[in-house]
């Protein structure tokens, strides 16, 4: 059987059937395989029948797949529409908050508490890469201390990073597969460089997430009760998370085995053993602060109580809760003085 031309024949002859009842249109055509194709279902082969049930439902089905072919143009289309008006806004909050920084640049206390309420407007995670990006290429273009730089660049973006919500489990492992993707991207345009680039992101961000654990540890042991909460369910997740700090590293650099040069990733996972067996600081705090955080949540009362929601609203649970977005100030200084020097420095070599 020429399956071509019985696919072909199967499509003409539904599609000139005049009934509208499908049941009829089934009998019509089985009565057609006997006729024309001296055949029935049950001597089909599994290709002839799925070649005879697809072109009858291709005919009746016609007019459907091209609306949802419609439907389908219009969601991608609505899609763009929103990723562009997603774009424009985040462009707006930026306008508006430089604008703002610039008119309160003369009052330290005000500026400072704008940086609050701009890390809890704007996602860092929206912007990570093309700041991680930045600051490696210009790091590498200031030529000096190049290692050391990015360590402490790294640091301080991984760390404004991690800290602009309460310590997260998901957003810790977002957060440090994103940096150390683009290391490796930008390691893979230089390989001359590939090693100091590797190891300056690695001890970067791994510094940050020991100086957020040491955070989230003052934390636990100040913010009140009621405030801890209501974020019962996401300290569960971080404490297993810190519970196994110890091959957090190893199973991120293991998922960036699929996309990325074998020879890169086997020599950031060398640098990682060589971090962790160097040093069990961020074991041992991280231990700590689990056993704090067991501790903790065994003391608070499943729900929240109507205390707790008026103590919430207050300034010192308010301060608690944001621990760890003051240190904005300091990332920016400290990433603004870098790319300044590093600019300043090519400037120098041009000349």
């Amino acid at each position: 059987m020429n399956l071509e031309t019985f696919k072909r024949d199967i499509k003409n002859r539904y599609h000139s059937l005049t009934t509208a009842e499908i049941d009829t249109k089934v009998s019509e055509m089985i009565d057609t395989l006997a006729s024309e194709w001296a055949t029935s279902p049950h001597a089909l082969s599994l290709q002839e029948l799925r070649i005879f049930t697809g072109a009858m439902i291709e005919e009746e089905g016609h007019a459907l797949y091209g609306e949802l072919e419609d439907l389908i143009a219009q969601k991608e289309r609505i899609e763009r529409q929103i990723t562009r008006k997603s774009e424009e806004l985040q462009h707006l909050k930026y306008n508006l908050y430089n604008a703002l920084e610039k008119q309160l640049s003369d009052n330290d206390e005000t500026l400072e508490k704008l940086h609050q309420v701009k890390l809890q407007s704007i996602d860092l995670l929206e912007i990570l890469e093309e700041i991680t990006e930045s600051a490696i290429i210009t790091t590498l273009e200031k030529g000096s201390d190049a290692e050391d730089t990015l360590k402490e660049i790294i640091k301080e973006i991984t760390f404004t990073a991690l800290n602009a919500n309460v310590l997260n489990a998901v957003r810790i492992r977002r957060i440090l597969a994103s940096i150390l993707q683009n290391a490796l991207n930008i390691a893979e345009a230089s390989p001359n460089q590939a090693e100091t680039i590797l190891r300056g992101t690695l001890h970067g961000i791994n510094n940050a997430l020991l100086r957020s654990i040491e955070k989230f540890h003052q934390y636990l042991l100040y913010v009140p009760e009621e405030v801890k909460a209501l974020y019962r369910d996401e300290y569960k997740t971080i404490e297993v998370e810190l519970d196994n700090v110890d091959t957090l590293y190893t199973q991120i650099i293991h998922g960036l085995h699929a996309n990325n040069d074998p020879v890169l990733v086997a020599q950031l996972e060398s640098i990682n053993h060589e971090l962790s067996s160097g040093s069990d600081e961020l074991k041992h705090l991280s231990k700590e602060t689990v056993e704090l955080l067991r501790t903790r949540l065994a003391k608070i009362k499943k729900g929240v109580t109507e205390r707790g929601n008026k103590l919430l609203k207050s300034k010192s649970a308010q301060e608690a809760k944001a621990m760890g977005t003051r240190a904005w100030s300091v990332a920016k200084s400290t990433m603004q003085g870098a790319i300044k020097g590093a600019k300043e420095a090519m400037e120098k070599d041009k000349k």
